[in-house]
């Protein structure tokens, strides 16, 4: 059998002509915060069986490149991706048998599309084109063994709401500020790895009703409801809400209605 680098130079699949994303591109930065500010949750899983067609992309490396390209003309260390197929030839069950020992790290934002993050950026590339001819020669596609993997969960409707009223704000004269951090709370253990879970927590300063500014530190929840109720009214103070103003003496309170 010829060796698989030279399957590769001799044997063009279409896949291997597509793009490696850039991991970080999934989390973007907008009105001073990033998508990974948001992330409430990580579950971490150690010897994971992966379909390396699901790894669409990695962090750095050969990101912007094709598979195909990183695997012949790498423009990341080429010395250490012929080491990394020279090796195969001499191991080839290596990706297959539990010896990779978490040697790929991947990371995800919907379970579905893998990024090589924090490790595995050469045996990746190797891995998806072995998976690949043996799936050729028969018919089965192997799964690559003892994977560790990392699916993070943003809380999607806070960004959305928190990027919808930053950009609501620009048009009033940045009349609302918002901040955003994350607490760390406890790890779990779970079979086969960790959960570790943020709590939100948001500092809104109001300055739409003149004065002393509004200010108060809420979590996402109350976040959310503050949101919607300054976006139902394309971001100006409701004749309601000037009452309020006038009606509650507490500045650290911000006005607003929770079913908006």
């Amino acid at each position: 059998m010829t060796t698989l680098f030279d399957d590769i130079l001799t044997t063009v699949q279409a896949w291997s002509l597509r793009e490696i994303a850039e991991w970080r591109d999934m989390f973007p930065t907008q009105h001073g915060a990033s998508l990974e500010d948001f992330v409430v949750r990580a579950c971490r899983r150690r010897d994971v069986h992966m379909d390396m067609r699901n790894v669409v992309g990695q962090t750095g490396h050969y990101a912007g490149q094709s598979w195909r390209e990183a695997a012949l003309q790498p423009q990341y260390r080429p010395g250490k991706m012929r080491g990394v197929f020279a090796r195969f030839e001499r191991n080839p069950g290596y990706y297959f048998n539990g010896e990779l020992d978490n040697g790929i790290m991947l990371g995800s934002i919907d379970g579905t599309h893998w990024y090589t993050d924090g490790g595995g950026n050469h045996r990746t590339v190797l891995a998806r084109f072995a998976c690949d001819r043996i799936a050729r020669h028969t018919g089965q596609y192997p799964l690559v063994r003892g994977v560790s993997t990392c699916h993070y969960h943003a809380d999607m409707q806070a960004w959305n709401l928190f990027c919808q009223l930053s950009q609501s704000s620009k048009r009033h004269a940045e009349a609302i500020t918002v901040s955003v951090e994350r607490e760390e709370l406890r790890p779990s253990a779970v079979p086969g790895g960790t959960d570790m879970t943020w709590r939100l927590r948001f500092f809104v300063y109001d300055r739409r009703f003149g004065g002393i500014a509004r200010a108060e530190h809420i979590d996402a929840a109350r976040f959310c409801a503050y949101a919607r109720h300054v976006l139902a009214h394309d971001g100006k103070p409701s004749w309601r809400d000037r009452v309020h103003d006038c009606l509650i003496a507490d500045r650290n309170r911000l006005v607003y209605q929770a079913g908006a």
